[in-house]
């Protein structure tokens, strides 16, 4: 028997989170993305494998202590010392673009220890990051956590018994566009480097999702996001990307 909640769904008396669920799902789907796209170019799916390890191991990381930075006002430092406080900072949101940053690190790593050819697989496997972020997005939909600002139009979203959003509300479905956008990029960025040689594939990316984030932030509503001077972290982060992207294609586009 089949039954959920606010959290996830019930199989007899286990729990299935809905976050872990859809991340779980976005895995499997990337997993076959980047089967293909690394048979398809004759890359190691050894290597891919291990560099994604890596990466995903530095992406947990970074995603927490960016969240703890931009939350860090929230923190009561005298209740550290409570086991149960400190569980609920750790068990407590993450921040995408910590992970990225940390995925990022983990990469190059790879490529000084293991002497994996790191651009190569971001080059073709890019997709992968979209995909699961996407269904990370339809798990934050579901339990209303990253939601978006108070918005009353057919699109809206109401959560009725929420531990995250607030209930009975018409919100904007921040978190259910940013979906949306994810999907597309990932299937963009498959045409592109399919059809189209992909050499900046990483860098497209990096710039179209920025933009997203950029905007999408004017319509999140929730308090962990850290602004200051009227922008959030997000969207400072954002701004330094698209820079750097810019200036990276202008500086290397014949090289």
């Amino acid at each position: 028997m089949f039954e959920h909640n606010h959290i996830g769904l019930y199989i007899g008396k286990f729990l299935i989170p809905y976050y872990g669920l859809f991340a779980i799902m976005g895995l499997a789907v990337a997993f076959c993305v980047a089967y293909y796209q690394v048979k398809k170019y004759k890359l190691s799916f050894d290597n891919f494998i291990l560099m994604s390890c890596i990466a995903g191991f530095f992406a947990i990381i970074g995603s927490k202590l960016l969240f703890i930075l931009v939350s860090w006002n929230d923190i009561d430092i005298k209740e550290l010392k409570n086991i149960s406080y400190l569980k609920n900072i750790l068990n407590g949101g993450f921040v995408f673009y910590g992970g990225l940053i940390g995925a990022l690190i983990g990469a190059y790593i790879c490529k000084k220890i293991f002497k994996i050819e790191v651009r190569e697989y971001l080059r073709y496997c890019i997709p992968v990051i979209p995909t699961v972020h996407a269904f990370g997005r339809i798990g934050c939909s579901l339990v209303g956590c990253c939601y978006g600002c108070p918005f009353e139009s057919p699109i809206s979203v109401i959560y009725t018994d929420s531990l995250f959003a607030p209930n009975n509300i018409a919100l904007f479905p921040v978190q259910r566009i940013e979906s949306i956008s994810l999907f597309l990029i990932a299937i963009i960025l498959l045409i592109y480097i399919n059809k189209f040689n992909g050499k900046y594939a990483f860098e497209y990316y990096i710039f179209t999702y920025a933009i997203v984030r950029f905007i999408l932030e004017y319509f999140r509503y929730d308090e962990y996001r850290g602004v200051i001077n009227g922008l959030s972290i997000s969207q400072y982060i954002s701004i330094f990307l698209i820079i750097c992207v810019i200036s990276k294609i202008i500086i290397f586009k014949d090289k």
